[in-house]
């Protein structure tokens, strides 16, 4: 992909991204801008093909589209929709474990083929990195493989942290590795790093991926032949650039820069939807999952509709969205971030408290469980349009139309990345 001998080589770009579109679209954003900036760079974006429809923008903006099998979101009631040619899998009838279990080992194989792809014929690596969001940490492990630098990009900031029994353990098992980063010189990987995301790196599902097929040590930063810490190599603390602005989220010493996901029982949804309209004036627009233009959707209804509400599970895609509509948000999170996103919209002061999932999806479609749901909802959309609500959602929405937060990843990018390995 460099086109031309030694003299002539281009430097390369991988954008790792993996999840749903609102963890992935941000970093597609981010390379096709850095491609257009840096052309002297062969850009290369890596996720699911199930985001497809990324790949014409990109190859428009001369990036590479490279898309690996594996699902975006992975439940258990949506294996059955899988398809059989990417897990290569003769049992019909394994658990749920074991099939992603196996959907993790082709999702890695395929990491590796197309990252080897993209680095895997050239000694040199001058100017070359990797760009990962937290669902890639592959391209953690990738980066130390071929030897580049590896930075982190983030539609959002960490909403989880280390369990609890993590310092315990890391301190008991590994004494010396421990010590290796509590004593970091600054500027280097030390222990604040460890518990702020990359404690992830050293979970057990790692350790036989690193060992038996990149042939790399079973920790990361140890010797692979003695497995005692590298006290003779200090690795500069990676760079974190995180999407959202700091009106928004608080990132101390950190770069910063909507479908309702898989429902168990739809028809109930419908349901407490039919009735809030039966018992209210409200009209409501549903964006079903597979909607491609949220973000200009929610703002073609804010703009066309005297009082808008955006109702959602707090992705931080449909949370982005709305945020620079300005309208207000409900919010009813399902999974990992979007509890978060919920807590946090309504500490901003642009939506009521989160619902909870049965608030808006019953278990069952009785008429009282229909009822007692909808009046929730209704409650919840009354206290959403009160003046206060509106007007925050209002202030936020202007602070944020003054930011331009690929420029400011692109600075950051030129003067963390471009210029040192320059120098």
């Amino acid at each position: 992909m460099d086109g031309g001998g030694d003299g002539s080589r281009r430097s390369r770009a991988v954008f790792m991204a993996f999840g749903t579109r609102g963890d992935v679209f941000p970093i597609a954003a981010l390379a096709a801008a850095f491609a257009q900036d840096q052309r002297q760079y062969a850009v290369v974006f890596i996720t699911h093909s199930a985001h497809m429809s990324l790949s014409t923008h990109l190859a428009e903006c001369n990036v590479r589209f490279m898309p690996l099998s594996s699902p975006p979101v992975l439940a258990a009631e949506q294996l059955e929709s899988i398809s059989c040619d990417s897990v290569q899998s003769n049992v019909e009838h394994d658990s749920f474990s074991q099939r992603k279990k196996m959907i993790q080992v082709e999702h890695r194989k395929e990491c590796l083929a197309a990252v080897e792809d993209v680095f895997g014929n050239y000694t040199s690596t001058d100017g070359d990195f990797i760009v990962i969001n937290f669902f890639a940490l592959e391209g953690w492990h990738l980066a130390e493989l071929f030897q580049v630098k590896c930075i982190i990009s983030a539609p959002y900031f960490v909403p989880y942290s280390a369990p609890a029994s993590f310092e315990r353990q890391f301190k008991q098992s590994l004494p010396l590795l421990y010590n290796y980063f509590q004593e970091a010189p600054p500027n280097t990987v030390c222990w604040t790093d460890i518990t702020h995301w990359m404690w992830a790196l050293f979970m057990e599902t790692w350790g036989s991926w690193r060992n038996e097929s990149l042939n790399l040590s079973p920790i990361p930063f140890t010797d692979p032949v003695t497995n005692l810490p590298l006290w003779y190599v200090r690795e500069e603390s990676p760079l974190l650039l995180y999407g959202f602005s700091k009106e928004i989220v608080e990132c101390p010493g950190l770069s910063s820069i909507g479908s309702m996901g898989y429902l168990r029982n739809p028809k109930a949804f419908l349901m407490v939807l039919k009735a809030v309209i039966e018992k209210t004036d409200y009209r409501i627009i549903l964006f079903s999952s597979g909607y491609q233009p949220l973000d200009s959707a929610i703002q073609s209804v804010a703009s066309s509709v005297a009082e808008s509400i955006a109702i959602h599970h707090a992705g931080s895609g449909s949370t982005a969205a709305a945020l620079l509509a300005g309208v207000p948000q409900i919010a009813c999170p399902f999974l990992l971030d979007q509890f978060y996103w919920a807590e946090r919209l309504h500490w901003l002061g642009v939506a009521p408290e989160p619902l909870r999932r049965q608030h808006l999806i019953p278990d069952t479609e009785n008429a009282s469980s229909i009822n007692n749901a909808a009046d929730m909802l209704i409650g919840a959309i009354r206290s959403a349009l009160s003046p206060e609500i509106k007007a925050q959602a209002t202030r936020i929405a202007e602070k944020l139309s003054s930011e331009d937060g690929i420029a400011e990843a692109l600075r950051i990018l030129r003067k963390k990345v471009l210029l040192q390995s320059k120098n």
